[in-house]
C-alpha cells in the first residue's frame, strides 16, 4: 500500500506530465497521504469527466443527429401508400362511389377530403358508410389524413 501511495504522490507532485507546477504545488501541501490521493483522484476524475462530455457531444453531432434525420426521412407520410387501403372501395383513381353507396371523391380538394376524414373520425360527417369510414379514419393520424387528402386531390 505504501508503494502505491508513494507512486501516486510522486505522480501528483510531478504533475503526471500534464499539470502545471502550481497545481502540483497545491497538492504537495496536503498533510496526509489520504488527502494527496484524494486530490489526485479528484483531478483525474475531472479530466475524465470533461473528456467524456466532449466525446458525448461529438457522438451526438456525428452519429445521433444524422440517424434522427434519416429516420425522419424514412418515416415521412406517403399519401399514395395510405390510399392503397382505399382503392378497394373508392377505386384506383377515386372515381367510384364506395360500395355503390357514397359520393365519388375524385375532384374534391384536399381541404374537403381532410374535413370529411375528420368528420368521419369524430362522428360529425357521413351517410350510409359512416360506420365503416369511422373505423378507417380512426387509424389515421392528422399527418396521414393531410397526406392522403393531398394525394387524392391530385388524382
Amino acid at each position: 500500500m505504501k508503494i502505491v501511495l508513494s507512486a501516486v504522490l510522486a505522480l501528483v507532485l510531478l504533475g503526471c506530465g500534464e499539470e502545471n507546477n502550481s497545481e502540483a504545488t497545491k497538492v504537495e501541501h496536503k498533510t496526509t497521504p489520504q488527502e494527496v490521493v484524494k486530490e489526485a483522484v479528484a483531478q483525474h476524475v475531472a479530466k475524465v469527466t470533461s473528456k467524456k462530455e466532449e466525446v458525448k457531444k461529438e457522438v451526438v453531432q456525428k452519429v445521433v443527429e444524422p440517424v434522427k434525420e434519416a429516420v425522419k426521412e424514412v418515416a415521412k407520410v406517403d399519401g399514395k401508400t395510405i390510399f392503397k387501403a382505399c382503392i378497394g372501395c373508392h377505386g384506383a383513381s377515386a372515381d367510384k362511389p364506395a360500395l355503390g353507396k357514397s359520393k365519388i371523391i375524385k375532384g374534391w380538394d384536399a381541404d374537403k377530403i381532410e374535413a370529411a376524414l375528420n368528420g368521419y373520425q369524430d362522428g360529425t360527417y357521413g351517410g350510409a358508410m359512416k360506420g365503416l369510414m369511422k373505423a378507417q379514419s380512426s387509424k389515421l393520424s392528422a399527418e396521414d389524413k393531410k397526406a392522403v387528402s393531398e394525394y387524392i386531390s391530385k388524382l
